[in-house]
């Protein structure tokens, strides 16, 4: 049976696709919880409209993406953090700390998302972060953590 989906669905499709299921899944599940409409013409019309709008939103994130990309790429962060007298920090930097320490230094606010830290920062030293902002934008800032005076 064909349907359009009006929402995301898991190993299924996304908003506005023409897929085809099984007649007891589209009429116990896709149907009844408004998830998916039956494919008509009038329908499918209104589909490829969908495709559409998130094909240019979807170019507009690209664009957004690279942009940032290019104000960041290669960046150098300092982030002062309180240790010990052997370098190591009390407490690990964290997602969040990175986000903000990015939003202070290019205007941008991150998603935690979209830092990929593959190991926590505990150290003083320069770490390299990276920055995944869509499956095919992504890059590496350098992280400088520094002894906190005072």
């Amino acid at each position: 049976m064909k349907l359009i989906l009006n929402k995301d669905i898991q190993k299924l499709g996304r908003k506005g696709d023409i897929v085809d299921v099984t007649k007891g899944y589209a009429r116990n599940y896709l149907i009844p919880k408004n998830l998916a409409i039956v494919a008509t013409d009038s329908n499918i019309s209104i589909a490829k409209k969908m495709q559409e709008k998130r094909q240019e939103a979807i170019e507009e994130s690209k664009e957004l993406a690279e942009s940032i990309k290019l104000a960041l790429a290669d960046s150098h962060l300092v982030l002062p953090q309180t240790s010990t007298d052997e370098g190591t920090l009390y407490a690990a930097v964290g997602v969040l700390e990175i986000v903000d320490v990015i939003e202070k230094f290019s205007g941008f606010r991150l998603e935690q998302k979209q830092i990929v830290a593959e190991n926590q920062v505990k150290e003083i030293g320069l770490h390299n972060i990276k920055i995944q902002l869509s499956d095919d934008v992504d890059f590496e800032v350098i992280l400088e953590v520094i002894p906190e005076s005072g």
